[in-house]
């Protein structure tokens, strides 16, 4: 009877020893997988890095073609639009690719919703650029329009950081979401004060989106600074440290200062100060590369390491198999050596780390929620269309213009009153009681 228990029990541990065999090895193959699309991924963040730094040079550009009545800037305006369009097709060839090799990521619907809406955007960018060139538009719609294109492409980037599962590489694709996202504010401010410096002057609501932006680079700088690891941060200590940026520092004292309300800058031209926020950017840029070059290396370096360990555990002993935690603590050079407090949490985060993780996760989702989806966007611009045509038809019948010169005349004022094109076609509707009375009167005056 002992014999015959002991020889079930026997039987009953090499299932259960052949079952946990299975199960592992199942689990290793998925993280292959997991780590082979991150690689995927990791190719495409590095081409929408390239296609947002050449559309945040074509939106500044822009913006002081259209501040200058088209005087200045066309041809460089002309320069970084081939860039984009080239950079363009480069990440529509690479799109092609990651929906042949992505096999559809788990946890990724929202990742292929927001690659469908960026890809909508940049559809967009030929008409954007047609009423650039034909001077349609006012400095501020031109930043606003490419702002939200750009907007679209970051979203994406932001989804690659959300669906790593790894801590050591969703670490380095946090920190490069806030490098771009910090060189973005940087490019919004080069756009807005390009516009501020080609018209003369500033007024207080460029004042106030200024200091909003250059608060806006420093929170994604300092949250850069957290996750990133200590040479990439170096790397970004030194870039501003360059004279360049001291001279960026000093030109926007002098937007921001009350003297720039009546004309008083100091001599600065839109193409220095042009100069020395693109050397900036671009000193960001070298460390954003970096840090995609980096993360690329990172994510061949997991793949090897978990096609290794399925070979190994081929051979192994279930029994032999460490926690799943406790593996990718030691995995990680910066989760390893810690103090022995078992403070870790499941997926290998030290416990105030993991906060910190999804702090930043839930404030980033929360403001990529507030940006219109593609439907709520076709509405608003159809919405202001409609707007902008009732003003023109308003002017025509009041002023006996034609359609060409009331849209001219609705131009001309928002750029006096350093407005949007459709606040002023909204404040010329509601003073139409007024128009219509004053050309009744006029009428009936005559008569």
């Amino acid at each position: 009877m002992d014999i015959e228990q002991q020889s079930r029990g026997s039987g009953a541990e090499s299932g259960t020893s052949a079952a946990a065999t299975r199960f592992l090895r199942a689990a290793k193959l998925c993280r292959i997988r997991d780590v082979e699309q991150l690689l995927v991924v990791s190719a495409l963040v590095r081409d929408l890095s390239a296609l947002i730094h050449a559309l945040q040079k074509e939106r500044g550009a822009s913006s002081i073609y259209l501040g200058s009545s088209g005087s200045r800037f066309a041809d460089d305006r002309a320069r970084w639009q081939s860039d984009a369009k080239a950079l363009e097709a480069v990440l529509r060839d690479r799109l092609d690719l990651v929906d042949e090799q992505l096999d559809r990521l788990s946890s990724g619907a929202q990742f292929y919703s927001r690659v469908a809406i960026a890809l909508h955007a940049l559809d967009g960018l030929p008409a954007l650029r047609g009423q650039v060139s034909s001077l349609a538009l006012v400095p501020q719609d031109s930043v606003k329009a490419f702002t939200d294109i750009i907007g679209h492409l970051l979203s994406v980037v932001f989804e690659a950081a959300d669906i790593a599962a790894d801590p050591a590489i969703s670490r380095a694709l946090v920190a490069l979401f806030n490098i771009v996202q910090g060189k973005e504010f940087a490019g919004q401010e080069r756009a807005t004060a390009s516009a501020g410096f080609s018209r003369g002057r500033f007024d207080g609501a460029e004042h106030a989106r200024l200091a909003q932006l250059i608060d806006a680079q420093n929170r994604a700088f300092r949250i850069f600074a957290e996750f990133a690891d200590p040479a990439h941060a170096a790397a970004v200590r030194t870039a501003l440290a360059d004279p360049a940026v001291a001279e960026v520092e000093r030109m926007r004292a002098v937007a921001l200062a009350d003297d720039a309300r009546h004309g008083e800058l100091s001599g600065i031209t839109p193409e220095v100060w042009f100069e020395r926020s693109t050397r900036r950017m671009d000193l960001l840029k070298t460390v954003e590369d970096r840090l995609t070059e980096d993360l690329r290396r990172l994510c061949e370096a997991k793949l090897a390491q978990a096609r290794a360990d399925l070979e190994q555990a081929d051979g192994r002993a279930p029994d032999a198999v460490m926690p799943v935690a406790m593996v990718l603590v030691d995995a990680d050079p910066i989760l390893s050596g810690q103090d022995a407090s078992g403070l870790y949490a499941p997926d290998g985060l030290r416990p105030k780390l993991m906060r910190s993780v999804l702090d930043v996760v839930q404030a980033q989702s929360q403001r990529l929620r507030d940006v219109s989806l593609e439907l709520e966007t076709a509405k608003a611009a159809l919405n202001e269309r409609k707007v902008i045509d009732r003003a023109k038809g308003l002017l025509m019948s009041t002023r006996n213009l034609s359609e060409e010169e009331a849209y001219k005349l609705i131009r001309k004022t928002a750029m006096n009153q350093n407005k949007r094109i459709i606040e002023v076609a909204e404040a010329i509707l509601s003073m139409s009681d007024i128009l219509r009375g004053v050309t009744a009167g006029a009428t009936a005056g005559g008569g």
